[in-house]
């Protein structure tokens, strides 16, 4: 069967809401009330291309394929930030090449929110959606529960554009350096709370 429909010209706008700041539980509550086979994460201060939807269903005709995500360019209103974003990309792979090794090799990728994340529901709902506890890092967690259990992750060639506000906030060295000391971290198993502290929410 097809995994997508044709979509009205407007389509409805469900809204959950949920009683905690908790991007995971948020992300799980409108999992629960979507109504397709594959969800597509999207924050709010990312981009998408127009024919994104169609993207999503070729990576998806591949029966191995089960979830992705899109290459992000960070930017602002006046930069894109060429550095960041080439780092975001390749970390998608070294990541896991680093720290989960077979898995990696099995079709393992480790994505992030800001890459407009898309599952299919059936794995989602199988591996336990977002979990709650981690509140940094819950994309890479997801992602380490789906792949390679319910298939492989892929890394589509198509960008979406992201806010770069911490990058504008912190510097761009200092951002780096952040990304990657907390990517180890939840690589060797430290705690969400710990990763908090050094990733603070610049909202």
């Amino acid at each position: 069967p097809a995994l997508f429909s044709p979509c009205p010209p407007r389509p409805p706008l469900v809204l959950a809401s949920v009683s905690v700041a908790s991007r995971p539980a948020q992300m799980n509550a409108g999992a629960a009330r979507a109504s397709g086979a594959v969800l597509w994460f999207v924050h709010a201060d990312t981009v998408v291309p127009e024919d994104g939807v169609a993207v999503i269903a070729a990576a998806l005709r591949d029966s191995r394929v089960v979830a992705g995500g899109f290459v992000s360019l960070m930017a602002g209103a006046e930069t894109t930030r060429w550095a960041t974003s080439l780092h975001n990309a390749v970390k998608t792979y070294y990541g896991p090449l680093l720290f989960r090794p077979l898995k990696c090799f099995r079709g393992l990728r480790i994505l992030f929110g800001d890459q407009a994340i898309f599952v299919r529901r059936t794995a989602f709902v199988a591996c336990g959606g977002y979990n709650e506890e981690h509140t940094v890092l819950e994309d890479a967690s997801l992602c380490d529960r789906l792949a390679p259990t319910y298939g492989r992750i892929v890394q589509v060639s198509r960008t979406v554009r992201s806010s770069d506000r911490r990058v504008a906030r912190w510097g761009e060295l200092r951002a780096n350096v952040i990304y990657l000391v907390i990517g180890v971290l939840c690589g060797l198993g430290v705690a969400p709370g710990v990763m908090r502290r050094i990733y603070p929410d610049v909202r």
